[in-house]
C-alpha cells in the first residue's frame, strides 16, 4: 500500500522548471504535455515493458504508473511547478535499488530519490522518469552503545528513530522541525539543519558512514564500513572521505540506502528561555556571542520584524552545567538594553513548537521558501533587503526567521499564498527569483538547493573550479545522466 505523501499536489500546473526568465503557467494539474523521456518510451512501445520489469524487481504492489498515484508525487512541500513522473517505485532494499538503477541506465530513464517529500526546493520531483521512494527502507539496523552510533535505513522517519532511541536513553544531534515526516536519507542529502544546530551544526556533521547505490548500480560503503571486517565507527579512515560526496548532493551522485549517525546520551535537564528585543543588530550580536561560547544546544528566532524580535534558547546538560550556561546567557543579554528576558518556556510549549512548527506556519498557506546560510555580520543587512523585495512585490503574508549556527545563521524567508490564486503565485515566483539572486550576491549559501536554486547557482558559480569539478564528477559517476538530472544545476 502506498504511504500518503507530504501533502496533495497543488491544482496549479506550470512549466517544467523555475528559470529566472521563465514565466510560470497555470491551470489544472494534468498531463497535457508529456515529459520528453516518458513520451519517448511510449512512442517506442516500451512503457508496459518497463513497468513489468520494475515489478519483477520490487513486486507488483510496489510499482505503479497509475495517474492518481503519480499525481501525489508531482510536488514536494514547496511551490515549484508540478512535474509528473512516469513511474513510482518503492524498493525495499539496497539490492532492489541497484537493480532499478541498472534498469534506468538501460532505458536512459531519469531516476529521482524521494524520502518524506517535506523539502521545499523541488529536489525530489521527477520529470517523466522514476520516483524512487525510500519509505520501505525503514528499519533501525543497529544501536552501538560502545561506539555511540546508530545505523538506520535511509527511509525511516526521524520520529520513529528518535522514539526508539529515547527508550534506551539516547538521542541524535540534529532533527528537522518537520521530523514527523522527515527521513535521514533525505536530510543527509540536503544536508539538513534543525533542532540542535549550534551544538551539532548540521546533519552532514553527524554522519559516521554511508551506504549508497551509485548512478551505474554499484553499491558503495564509506568510512570504516568500507572494510568488510569492520563496523561503522569512524568516518575519516582508509582513504578520502567519500561520505562527503553524497552529503548535500541531493541524489545527483547516487541513492543513500543506509546511514550511520552519532548518538548522544539523553540530557538530564532541558531548560528553555524566551527573550524579546527591539533592535535586530543587538539580537544578532547576542546570537554570535552565545554561539561562539557554545552555551546552548539551539536558538530559535521565529519572529523577526523591524522593531520586534523574539527568540528562544534551549540549554541541555547536567543541572549545574545548565545553571552555569543560563547565567552566562543572561550576563550577555544584560549588555544590550534593547533585549529583555521574557521568562522560562514551559516544556510543553517547547515540544509543541518543535514538532508542529511547520504545520502551524503552513496554516497561512503554501509557502515559497528562500533559505540560506550567512555569516553573523551579514544577517541584519540581508533581513532588510529581503523584506524590501517581498513588500515591493506586493506580498503581505510572509515570515522571516533565523536559526543560528556556530559561525552564522540560517536565514529563513517564507512567502505564503493560496494555491488557487494565480496572481499571488506569480508574485511569489518573481520575488523568490530575485531573493535567491540577491542572497548569492550577498555571499549567502543555500543548504537545500533542489531545482529551485539551480539556475542561480550556475549564474554565480559557473566557471569556477568548484563548479567545473562538480560537473566532472557528474560525468564520471553518471555517464548516462540519469540520476536526478537538473538538481544542483547539473
Amino acid at each position: 500500500m502506498y504511504c500518503r505523501p507530504a501533502r496533495p499536489a497543488s491544482p496549479l500546473a506550470g512549466a517544467s522548471g523555475a528559470l529566472p526568465t521563465r514565466k510560470p503557467s497555470f491551470g489544472a494539474c494534468t498531463q497535457s504535455s508529456l515529459p520528453k523521456a516518458e513520451s519517448r518510451l511510449r512512442k517506442a512501445g516500451m512503457s508496459d515493458e518497463i513497468l513489468r520489469r520494475l515489478a519483477e524487481i520490487v513486486g507488483e504492489e510496489h510499482v505503479t504508473d497509475k495517474t492518481f498515484i503519480r499525481a501525489a508525487y508531482t510536488q514536494d512541500f514547496g511551490v515549484q511547478p508540478p512535474r509528473w513522473p512516469a513511474y513510482v517505485v518503492r524498493p525495499g532494499s539496497a539490492e532492489e535499488i541497484a537493480a532499478v538503477v541498472r534498469l534506468a541506465n538501460e532505458y536512459r530513464i531519469p531516476i529521482t530519490p524521494r524520502g518524506g517529500g517535506s523539502a521545499q526546493e523541488g529536489g525530489c520531483q521527477s520529470e517523466g522518469g522514476i520516483v524512487l521512494e525510500t519509505l520501505r527502507l525503514n528499519r533501525i539496523l543497529s544501536i552501538d552503545e560502545s561506539a555511540g552510533t546508530v545505523t538506520v535505513e535511509a527511509g525511516i522517519t526521524f520520529v520513529k528513530l528518535m522514539a526508539e532511541l529515547e527508550k534506551r536513553g539516547w538521542k541524535i544531534g540534529i532533527a528537522p522541525s518537520g521530523a514527523m515526516a522527515g527521513t535521514p536519507g533525505a536530510h543527509v542529502s540536503r544536508p539538513g539543519v534543525g533542532w540542535g544546530n549550534i551544538k551539532y551544526v548540521c546533519q552532514g556533521d553527524q554522519v559516521i558512514a554511508l551506504k549508497a547505490v551509485l548512478p551505474t548500480g554499484e553499491i558503495i560503503s564509506t568510512g570504516t564500513r568500507a572494510n568488510p571486517n569492520a563496523r561503522p565507527f569512524f568516518r575519516y579512515a582508509l582513504g578520502p572521505d567519500l561520505a562527503g560526496l553524497f552529503i548535500g548532493a541531493e541524489g545527483a551522485f547516487g541513492v543513500l540506502t543506509e546511514i550511520t549517525l552519532r548518538m548522544y546520551p539523553w540530557p538530564k535537564q532541558i531548560y528553555l528561555e524566551r527573550y524579546v528585543g527591539t533592535n535586530l543588530r543587538d539580537a544578532v550580536e547576542i546570537f554570535r556571542q552565545i554561539a561562539h561560547h557554545n552555551l546552548v544546544c539551539y536558538i530559535s528566532v521565529p519572529v523577526i520584524e523591524p522593531e520586534h524580535i523574539l527568540f528562544d534558547v534551549n540549554v541541555e546538560g547536567d543541572p549545574p552545567e545548565v545553571e552555569y550556561r543560563v547565567q552566562r546567557i543572561r550576563d550577555i543579554v544584560r549588555q544590550y538594553p534593547s533585549v529583555r528576558y521574557e521568562g522560562p518556556d514551559a516544556p510543553s510549549q517547547f515540544w509543541e513548537r518543535r514538532w508542529f512548527l511547520t504545520g502551524e506556519e503552513f496554516k497561512q498557506g503554501i509557502a515559497g521558501a528562500v533559505n540560506y546560510f550567512l555569516p553573523f555580520d551579514k544577517l541584519e543587512e540581508a533581513t532588510y533587503i529581503m523584506r524590501e523585495i517581498i513588500l515591493r512585490h506586493g506580498i503581505r503574508r510572509f515570515a522571516q526567521q533565523m536559526f543560528p549556527e556556530p559561525t552564522g545563521a540560517e536565514h529563513v524567508n517564507l512567502l505564503f499564498h493560496h494555491s488557487g490564486d494565480k496572481e499571488e503565485y506569480a508574485k511569489i515566483h518573481r520575488a523568490i527569483g530575485e531573493m535567491m539572486d540577491k542572497a548569492l550576491e550577498l555571499g549567502g549559501a543555500p543548504y537545500s538547493k533542489g531545482r529551485q536554486w539551480a539556475p542561480y547557482l550556475e549564474k554565480h558559480l559557473g566557471g569556477t573550479g568548484y563548479w567545473e569539478t562538480l560537473k566532472a564528477l557528474k560525468r564520471a559517476l553518471d555517464p548516462n545522466h540519469i540520476m536526478n538530472p537538473g538538481v544542483l544545476g547539473l
